[in-house]
């Protein structure tokens, strides 16, 4: 799928099929099946442009629309973290991991 939006910096041309994948939901069985709808986490990087990271919300129901959906580094990190995984892109950012520290161990909690 793709998807161009604007950025202060120029177009971008957001692609599922070139971009780089940071988690793929899993797929399979027939149309309302357990595995028939899901969100995947991309990454767009471009010369001279912003990062963008984008949700792409994907389904085999019959009916139901694909979207992308740009997302924060902050969002990213978070979409991972409730899935058990981490981005570690940028270890100065690393805000969940301290607030770990002290006790809190849900992504909701924050």
């Amino acid at each position: 799928m793709k998807k161009r939006i604007q950025s202060e910096k120029g177009e971008i041309l957001l692609d599922t099929d070139r971009d780089a994948w940071l988690y793929l939901a899993p797929r399979g069985g027939d149309a309302g099946g357990a595995f028939a709808r899901g969100k995947d986490l991309f990454l767009h990087e471009e010369e001279g442009l912003p990062e963008t990271y984008y949700i792409y919300s994907w389904s085999m129901e019959p009916g139901e629309d694909e979207q992308l959906q740009t997302i924060s580094l902050v969002s990213a990190e978070q979409f991972l973290e409730l899935r058990g995984l981490m981005l570690n892109a940028y270890p100065e950012q690393r805000g969940s991991e301290v607030l770990r520290s002290y006790g809190y161990g849900v992504a909701e909690e924050f």
